[in-house]
């Protein structure tokens, strides 16, 4: 098992560090942050944060250190315990703050203010601070104080209404695809405020909304509104486009793409072979840009009956091998015996002695040839790191370490 490390120097966000405040909403972001070698230090409330509650948990046995949940969106950060709630947690934090280049946090609107830890009176002590707040819809506007869920966020940006068949209601995306999505624009602009410090020395406050970020993923969706004035339709198994499509075949379901005139014909050539196109062949069907409109509902029929006839490997390797991008659906416990994925060493194995575990990880989707991702460290424990921030970087006796404990501020 990696064992804790300050973050090599060859990382890309080496020498910064982050107060990682953030809830469900933006914990991925710290994440981000972390494996691009910053040291962000999770501040946590005495007794720890609520996500290590979040299962499911290591062999079914609940516990604040077992959460597969904490355990995958805070590798590689370190964790203090403080209690922003009373008057010597607050002057510790002011403390940490004046030391750090960046703060995330997820509260709502005002409450960071209410505390006095608002990036106005932080950055009055620290100029160059860059504070990244992240809520549901943003500090301002009519909806600043609604409550938000992934849910809420997936529906209020527009992006379920367009997903699912026509004849259902939206439906929700697996997962935390709205939290995911707000993280990485987060993210995003939290690496452009540390740049433009880099130039001009000062640090500036980031408001970042859900609603927004959500919005700003659903493609054609807005355009097509307001260049058309046509709403989205729920297509299903097929992209809005038409050129894609995901069909059930002899094993499962397998993504087909025919973009263009020559992916067409090969596809038809293919089913003519099998004695499956029936009248694709016609003269009608040779326009690609315009078969999927007018004749859409028939072409689908009969490409669905084809299908069943190969498995997802058939059909991608037959796609692939003339530059076509076709590709199975890949079931989830497959993801982790992908020859592509092995090759490239995506997934870590981690052993947790701790745990009595072992533990296989998703690495970065990135590789930077000077820098590489590395898992320097497993997810922290509940206030691991309050010796070394408190006492080293505090410069706190144990003595102080020991009253702020037992008195609740740590």
């Amino acid at each position: 098992m990696p064992s804790p490390q300050d973050p090599p120097p060859d990382q890309p966000l080496a020498g910064y560090q982050v107060l990682d405040l953030s809830g469900p909403l933006a914990v991925y972001c710290g994440k981000l942050m972390a494996d691009m070698g910053a040291r962000v230090i999770k501040v946590e409330p005495p007794g720890g944060d609520p996500m290590r509650n979040t299962g499911p948990f290591v062999y079914d046995r609940p516990g604040p250190e077992r959460s597969l949940h904490w355990l995958h969106f805070n590798t590689n950060k370190q964790s203090v315990t403080l209690d922003l709630a009373s008057p010597g947690g607050v002057r510790l934090f002011r403390r940490l703050a004046a030391k750090s280049d960046l703060i995330l946090e997820t509260f709502p609107p005002g409450h960071m203010d209410s505390l006095g830890l608002s990036y106005t009176a932080l950055s009055q002590e620290n100029p160059g601070l860059v504070y990244l707040s992240v809520t549901p819809f943003g500090q301002t506007g009519p909806y600043r104080q609604f409550k938000g869920s992934d849910l809420v966020g997936f529906a209020m940006g527009g992006y379920m209404y367009a997903t699912g068949w026509p004849h259902t209601p939206p439906t929700r995306l697996w997962g935390e695809q709205a939290y995911h999505t707000t993280s990485n624009r987060a993210f995003i602009a939290g690496l452009l405020a540390l740049y433009q410090r880099h130039h001009t020395g000062a640090g500036q406050l980031i408001d970042v909304s859900m609603q927004e970020s959500v919005a700003a993923t659903t493609e054609h969706v807005g355009i097509t509104y307001l260049y058309q004035g046509i709403p989205a339709e729920r297509c299903g198994f097929r992209h809005a486009g038409r050129f894609i499509a995901t069909w059930k075949c002899k094993d499962g379901y397998v993504s087909i793409t025919t973009p263009n005139r020559r992916a067409w014909d090969d596809l038809r050539t293919w089913m003519a072979e099998d004695g499956m196109v029936e009248d694709l062949m016609d003269l009608q069907y040779d326009d690609v840009f315009l078969v999927r409109e007018q004749h859409s509902e028939h072409i689908e029929r009969v490409i669905s009956r084809w299908a069943m006839l190969h498995t997802r490997d058939e059909i991608t390797r037959w796609g692939q091998s003339r530059h076509h991008p076709f590709g199975p659906a890949s079931r989830p416990q497959e993801l982790l015996d992908n020859p592509q994925f092995r090759d490239r060493g995506f997934f870590q194995t981690v052993e947790h002695p701790e745990l009595d575990a072992r533990a296989t990880y998703p690495g970065a989707p990135y590789r930077l040839t000077l820098s590489p991702w590395k898992l320097r460290h497993t997810a922290p424990k509940i206030g691991q790191h309050n010796d070394t921030v408190y006492r080293d970087d505090l410069g706190l006796t144990a003595t102080e370490i020991a009253s702020l404990s037992s008195s609740g501020v740590i």
